[in-house]
């Protein structure tokens, strides 16, 4: 309460939340009422779900089921990772109001076998479109501000929040596509290079190596 009332904090950031039971974090939370709150529950998708079932919901959590199958897509061109995204990531189900994706994190990020080597940009794009609340590195903000920037004002332009619907999904001749509904548009990322997908009645807003937005 101290946090919120006196010092002017809107939200936490819970380090490390494996070392105390979640029950505690909904202690907090429902006896201070942040408007934001996300724990860092570095594990699979099932064990992360059972985290923040055990805050009551009162807490999100790091997407980091996603960060893994985003790595196998965007590094390593293995583009069927991104299927079922419901059942892989956060974002892409059930659980996309709890979802805080990432691409890399202050960890993450320097450590070479956990950071994203290649094509950083088309992935920021990707988590961009989805639902789930997107949480951009620094230095990936730092790099490619006009293109995350451009692509952050059409999201809200669209509507798009941590509860949209994903409308279609699914692996494409050289890539991946997804769309999702907003409350005032619709969102479409491609990722890879795929060929004669149909975008009539889209405006690009941005587009690079392994992605269009």
């Amino acid at each position: 309460r101290y946090l919120l009332k006196e010092l002017g904090f809107a939200g936490f950031r819970l380090d490390m939340v494996k070392g105390y039971g979640g029950q505690f974090t909904k202690i907090y939370n429902e006896a201070s009422n942040p408007e934001f709150c996300v724990g860092e529950y570095w594990d699979s998708y099932s064990k992360v779900v059972d985290w923040i079932n055990s805050t009551g919901k009162t807490s999100a959590a790091f997407d980091f089921p996603l960060k893994w199958e985003i790595n196998k897509a965007f590094a390593d061109g293995d583009w069927g990772a991104l299927n079922d995204l419901g059942s892989k990531g956060l974002s892409g189900g059930d659980y996309s109001r709890y979802s805080v994706s990432f691409i890399d994190n202050h960890d993450t990020g320097r450590e070479l076998d956990k950071k994203l080597r290649s094509n950083v940009l088309a992935a920021n794009a990707f988590i961009l479109a989805l639902p789930g609340t997107p949480c951009i590195f620094l230095k990936h903000w730092m790099a490619y501000n006009v293109s995350i920037g451009n692509m952050i004002l059409a999201r809200k332009a669209a509507g798009v929040t941590n509860q949209s619907p994903i409308i279609e999904q699914g692996q494409q001749p050289g890539g991946y596509a997804v769309k999702v509904q907003g409350s005032k548009g619709t969102v479409l990322c491609i990722s890879g290079y795929v060929e004669n997908y149909n975008t009539s009645g889209f405006t690009l807003i941005s587009s690079g190596q392994n992605y269009a937005y």
